[in-house]
C-alpha cells in the first residue's frame, strides 16, 4: 500500500471492523460479455476529466479514463447533456443537433463512442424535452414575429391565466404564475450606414448604449421619425459596443440586442431580440443608425424552470408526433443513434405536459410512449435490440409506476428515501419488503420495468452528507445498491465519498457536482463551477490514486462489490424475494436486512445486512453458507450462524 488515506473524512466515525481486502490489490479488469450487472454511471462532461488544461471536462478527458469506469464494472455512462447551451450544465439547450463546442467537436464525441463500446460501455445522452434555453434560435425567432413558424413550439400568449386552456397540450394543468415570464415580442431591426447627415438630438421612447472598448458608456437617443422608425446619427470611431433600450431602464424586455454576440455589418440590417447579447460595430467617421419595425408588445411565455428555460409546446398529446416540434427533435435523436449512442436520459419528464406545480401524468405517458417508439424505431433499423430511455420522474414509487406504460425504465426516487432511513435509522428488517412492493406496482404496468436504482444525483444533497460522512454506513450504501433487484446507478464522485449541500439544503447545485480528482487536484476541471468548490474535498489525499492505493477506501468496496454483482448472475439480473425468517414480520432482529435474488437461470443468491452499531449472530439452518460470493466487514460462519458485525454484509450462492 503506498500511503493511507488520512483524510479521507475528516469527519467520518471510524471503521471498527477489520477488511478484508488483500495485498496487493489489482483493480478489476473484465472481458467481452463479462460485465452482466447492468451499472451505470452518472458523469457530468464538465467536472469529471480534463484532457487539454482549459479547466472543463471534455470528450477526450472521459475516453482517457474509460479504463476506471471499466474497473468500476461499468456497462454504460449517462452523459450530462451535451449540446451547446447558456448555462455550464446544459439543460438549457441551444441546438439538438450540435455539440458544445467546450467539449470537443463531434469527431470527438464519436471517438468516445467507439472506445467506449470497445470495452462493453454504452454511451446515453441527456435530453431535455420539457423546455429548450431562451437562447435557442427557435425561441427567439418565436418572439421576434408573430408569424414565425416557430412560435406555436412554444406556450406564447398575453394573458395566460385563461389564455393556457386554448392548448391542447395543457389540459388538466392549473394555472400556476410562477410558470408565466414576461418578454417583448417584436423585432427591431437596426441598420447603420456612412452618411453626411449632421448629428441632431432625439427625444422619445427609444435610445441607444454605446461604449468603446474599456471605455465607460454612453446613452443618446433616437429622433422619432413617425410610423415606428427611428434614427440618430453618431460620431464612430474604433470598436464601438451597441445595445439598444426601450425607455431608460434595464428591466426585463426593455433591451435589445443580438440573437448571438458578434459584429454589425455596414448596410446590412441586424434583427434584435429582447434581451439579446450585445453587438459590436467598427467605423471610423459619422454614420446613421435607423431602427425600423419596432412595434412591440408584452407578452407571457411559459417557463416552469425560469425565464431562461422556456418550456416546449408539442400541440395535442394524441397526436404530438405529428407535431413540428416533435417531429425535429427526433430527428436530432436520429442523428445520435447514427453517430452510436444506445439511449436516452429525459430530463424532468413528469413537467412535459404542465407546471411544476401542476402536471398531467395521462398526457405525459402517452407523450413519452410516443417518444420511446418514435425513438426506438429508428434504433432498431440497425440494432438487433431495443433503445434504452429512462425517464426522471421525481415523485414516490406509487405515482412513478404508470410512467412505465411508456417508457422501460425511471429512476427510483424511493429507492434513497428508504436507504438512508435504513442505514440512520438502523431497521433493515423492512427493506425487503418495501422494494419488493414497488416492483410489483411497476411491473404491474410494464411486466419488463426496470427499475433505475440511485442513491443521490447532481440536483441533491450527497449521501455522505446525509449519512454525516460515517464510512462504514457509505461502505454498506454501496453494497445495498449493489445487491438490490434493479439496474443501479453510481453518480460521479460518490465511489470515492463526495459530499455536499444542494441549494435546497443551503449549498450550492454546483457543490453537489465536484470534480473527480485523479491523482492531483490541480488538474481538477473546475472551471465551469464558477468558484463553488469545496476545497476540503477536492485534494490529493482522496483522489482515485490515493483511495485505489488505501486497502480501508470507499472506492476499494466499489472494485470489490461491483465485481460482485458482475459476476453473480443471481445479483446482476435476479429478482427479490424475501427471506422466510429475516424479514418485515420479525422485528426482535429489525437490524437485519435479507432477501434472495434468483436469476432467471435457476441460480439463486442470499443477501445479509447487519445495519446495527453492534454484532449479531443469527441463525440460517435452512441457508448455504459455504460459497461465499463477497463480504463487508466481519463476517464470520459456525455450522448454521453467521456473525455479522456492525453495518457488516456478505453475499452467499445458494
Amino acid at each position: 500500500m503506498l500511503f493511507a488515506v488520512l483524510g479521507l473524512f475528516a469527519a467520518c466515525k471510524p471503521d471498527p471492523q477489520p477488511e478484508q481486502n488483500p495485498e496487493p490489490f489489482d483493480v478489476p479488469v473484465y472481458s467481452t460479455g463479462e460485465k452482466q450487472g447492468n451499472i451505470t454511471y452518472q458523469l457530468l462532461i464538465y467536472s469529471f476529466a480534463d484532457s487539454d488544461g482549459d479547466g472543463i471536462g471534455d470528450f477526450n478527458g472521459i475516453k482517457q479514463r474509460l479504463d476506471y469506469l471499466d474497473g468500476l464494472g461499468v456497462s454504460a455512462i449517462w452523459l450530462s447533456p451535451a449540446h451547446p447551451a447558456d448555462s455550464y450544465h446544459g439543460y438549457d439547450v441551444q441546438d439538438y443537433a450540435a455539440i458544445n463546442p467546450k467539449y470537443g467537436t463531434e469527431q470527438d464525441f464519436k471517438a468516445l463512442i467507439d472506445a467506449a463500446h470497445a470495452k462493453g460501455i454504452k454511451i446515453y445522452m441527456d435530453y431535455v424535452l420539457n423546455h429548450s434555453g431562451k437562447g435557442h434560435s427557435w425561441f427567439l425567432d418565436a418572439l421576434a414575429d408573430e408569424s414565425s413558424p416557430y412560435r406555436d413550439r412554444y406556450f406564447i400568449c398575453q394573458t395566460p391565466s385563461t389564455e393556457y386552456r386554448n392548448f391542447p397540450m395543457l389540459s388538466g394543468y392549473s394555472y400556476g404564475a410562477g410558470d408565466w415570464h414576461t418578454s417583448v415580442s417584436g423585432s427591431p431591426r437596426l441598420t447603420i450606414t456612412a452618411t453626411d447627415e449632421a448629428a441632431v438630438a432625439g427625444s422619445g421612447p427609444w435610445n441607444i448604449w454605446t461604449w468603446a472598448e474599456g471605455k465607460e458608456g454612453k446613452e443618446v437617443k433616437f429622433v422619432d421619425d413617425g410610423n415606428g422608425s427611428y434614427h440618430m446619427v453618431l460620431e464612430i470611431n474604433g470598436r464601438t459596443g451597441i445595445l439598444v433600450r426601450k425607455a431608460s431602464n434595464w428591466d426585463a424586455g426593455s433591451k435589445f440586442g443580438g440573437s448571438g454576440e458578434g459584429d454589425i455589418t455596414a448596410g446590412t440590417p441586424v434583427n434584435l431580440v429582447s434581451n439579446g447579447a450585445d453587438l459590436y460595430f467598427t467605423g471610423n467617421g459619422r454614420y446613421r443608425l435607423d431602427l425600423t419595425n419596432v412595434t412591440t408588445k408584452t407578452v407571457y411565455f411559459m417557463g416552469a424552470f425560469g425565464d431562461w428555460m422556456p418550456d416546449l409546446n408539442y400541440g395535442d398529446v394524441a397526436s404530438a408526433e405529428n407535431n413540428q416540434c416533435f417531429k425535429d427533435l427526433a430527428a436530432s435523436v436520429d442523428k445520435w443513434i447514427g453517430l452510436g449512442i444506445d439511449g436516452l436520459r429525459l430530463d424532468a419528464v413528469k413537467h412535459i405536459c404542465g407546471g411544476m406545480g401542476s402536471f398531467n401524468n395521462t398526457n405525459n405517458v402517452t407523450f413519452l410512449k410516443k417518444w420511446y417508439d418514435r425513438c426506438n424505431e429508428t434504433y432498431r433499423k440497425t440494432h438487433d435490440n431495443d433503445f434504452y430511455m429512462v425517464g426522471e420522474v421525481w415523485m414516490d414509487a406509487n405515482s412513478v409506476a404508470p410512467y412505465y406504460k411508456g417508457i422501460p425504465a425511471c429512476f427510483e426516487f424511493d429507492y434513497w428515501e428508504r436507504l438512508k432511513w435504513v442505514l440512520n435509522e438502523r431497521t433493515g428488517c423492512y427493506f425487503a419488503k418495501d422494494l419488493i412492493g414497488y416492483r410489483d406496482k411497476y411491473r404491474a404496468q410494464n411486466p419488463n420495468a426496470i427499475a433505475a436504482t440511485i442513491l443521490t444525483n447532481h440536483d441533491e444533497t450527497r449521501a455522505a452528507t446525509t449519512l454525516g460522512k460515517d464510512l462504514p454506513k457509505l461502505k454498506q450504501a454501496a453494497a445495498f445498491l449493489l445487491t438490490s433487484e434493479g439496474e443501479p446507478y453510481i453518480y460521479q464522485g460518490e465511489e470515492l465519498g463526495y459530499w455536499g449541500k444542494d441549494y435546497d439544503d443551503g449549498g450550492s447545485d454546483e457543490l453537489v457536482r465536484a470534480p473527480i480528482v485523479w491523482d492531483n487536484a490541480k488538474g481538477a476541471a473546475v472551471k465551469d463551477l464558477g468558484g463553488h468548490v469545496d476545497a476540503t474535498l477536492v485534494t490529493d489525499e482522496i483522489s482515485v490514486t490515493a483511495q485505489t492505493a488505501d486497502a480501508n477506501s470507499l472506492l476499494r468496496t466499489y472494485y470489490e462489490w461491483t465485481k460482485a454483482r458482475n459476476s453473480v448472475p443471481a445479483l446482476a439480473t435476479g429478482k427479490m424475494s424475501k427471506h422466510g425468517k429475516y424479514n418485515d414480520s420479525n422485528t426482535t432482529d429489525k437490524t437485519i436486512a435479507a432477501w434472495y435474488m434468483t436469476a432467471t437461470d435457476g441460480s439463486k443468491a442470499l443477501v445479509l445486512h447487519n445495519v446495527g452499531s453492534t454484532e449479531k449472530t443469527i441463525s440460517l439452518p435452512d441457508d448455504k453458507l459455504t460459497d461465499k460470493a463477497v463480504s463487508l466487514g466481519s463476517v464470520s460462519v459456525s455450522g448454521s450462524d453467521v456473525t455479522l458485525g456492525a453495518n457488516s454484509s456478505v453475499v452467499f450462492k445458494q
